[in-house]
């Protein structure tokens, strides 16, 4: 049997990253139908620790049209409980567009990716001023 394990979301460019528009299968990794989701911004669904970096990443990569770009986030699941995902997100046209797989952070890899996108929170700055 497939499992599935990430969803695909767009997002506006507002500095809230407001969902547009989630993949049906949003709902077998956060536990929300795409419908409930949609016109949420995303920090409303992130874990509080993990906020100040994706805002520096996404104001970051929304102002230099970066594409790409990968970081880790807790999204907070329908139960309450939160999931942790890889977020690969690009600016496209006027969103961003974003695929969110599940990771397991017992692992070597997210210890090592956590720890870069948390240093770039010290490092990232916008080169628009």
């Amino acid at each position: 049997m497939f499992e599935v394990d990430n969803f695909i979301s767009f997002h506006d460019l507002s500095p809230n990253g407001t969902f547009i528009w989630t993949s049906p299968s949003v709902t077998a990794i956060l536990g929300y139908e795409h419908e409930e989701i949609e016109g949420v911004p995303a920090y409303e669904i992130m874990h509080k620790d993990d906020i100040a970096y994706c805002r520096i990443t996404h104001q970051e990569n929304v102002l230099n049209d970066m594409v790409g770009t990968q970081i880790v986030v807790r999204f907070k699941h329908k139960d309450g409980s939160f999931v942790p995902c890889m977020v690969i997100f690009s600016v496209c046209y006027d969103y961003i567009v974003t695929c969110s797989t599940v990771i397991d952070t017992a692992q070597e890899a997210f210890r090592k990716v956590y720890t870069h996108s948390a240093a770039m929170t010290s490092i990232v700055g916008s080169r628009h001023k």
